[in-house]
């Protein structure tokens, strides 16, 4: 199998993925971001690179022979302006600004390019972590109903229409009014901020209405940055009131999957994934 390079930024994804390939057999190499990795990755073969030092993980791959490469993990964008960084990145500064200012979607592409042009393959998550990719329909025992489909379409138009201003990948949507659109603050904060609205906009513990919705937006790369879920996500969205939540199928990784069943039937939520629309959809 072909050695898979893990570049690793922050959460549990880049261990899940590391964990993946060992399984598997995949020889595996994990560069951690300082700052952001978690420090379990030196289970595995690794090694450590600041945010600025690009030439620096980029040497530790090619010195532990890796041919693919995996973007994983969220990072907190810095302060380019106190980055410490060597030689390559300093080359790279005006094309990384200028990818800056145009969103994280642009930034994130430069680099998928910029690795290619190194001579890696770069792939998806999903490509490793199959059985984590969200499949088809419900995901627990509750459906959405009429009323929560109608907010999914809405939730999936909002996400679409924010794609040119490369916003967020989610939106929280009750009975036809948008609540929260997901920002830089991350979904968990959205949530957070969902809870806080009045209750006569947005659903309870005893009268659940609304849905998170997170998909791709249409022109992102996939092979960074795909959406994803938890306990942590049922939980919080159960916390704001919501019926439920709704993911693209193949779309999105759901982590822990079984307690993410667990909590929806619990709290009597959906976790629905939704058929990916086709051009002649949108």
């Amino acid at each position: 199998m072909r050695k898979l390079g893990i570049i690793a930024g922050s959460g549990p994804v880049p261990l899940k993925l590391a964990e993946a390939c060992v399984a598997m057999g995949r020889p595996v190499f994990v560069v951690g971001i300082e700052g952001e990795a978690r420090p379990d990755i030196e289970a595995y073969d690794h090694g450590w690179s600041r945010l600025g030092a690009i030439g620096t993980a980029l040497e530790l791959l090619r010195k532990a022979e890796c041919e693919d490469v995996c973007i994983i993990g969220p990072v907190r964008r810095p302060d380019f302006t106190k980055l410490k960084l060597d030689w390559t990145g300093t080359k790279l500064l005006p094309r990384v600004l200028n990818a800056a200012r145009k969103g994280d979607d642009a930034l994130l592409s430069f680099f998928v390019r910029w690795m290619e042009d190194q001579g890696f393959a770069v792939v998806g998550a999903e490509d490793v972590l199959s059985d984590l990719v969200a499949p088809s329909g419900p995901i627990g025992a509750v459906s959405p109903d009429d009323r929560a489909l109608d907010d999914i379409d809405l939730g999936k138009q909002v996400v679409h229409a924010l794609d040119d201003l490369d916003v967020g990948q989610g939106a929280v949507v009750c009975n036809g009014l948008v609540l929260a659109v997901e920002a830089a603050e991350g979904t968990d904060e959205m949530l957070k901020r969902t809870a806080l609205l009045p209750e006569n906009v947005r659903g309870t513990p005893q009268m659940r209405r609304g849905v998170l919705v997170k998909l791709p937006k249409p022109s992102q790369d996939r092979r960074v940055d795909l959406p994803m879920m938890g306990a942590q996500t049922v939980t919080l969205a159960a916390a704001a009131g919501l019926a439920g939540i709704a993911i693209e199928a193949g779309g999105a990784i759901v982590f822990d999957r079984e307690e993410v069943t667990r909590l929806a039937d619990t709290h009597g939520m959906f976790v629905f994934a939704f058929e990916k629309q086709g051009p002649a959809d949108e």
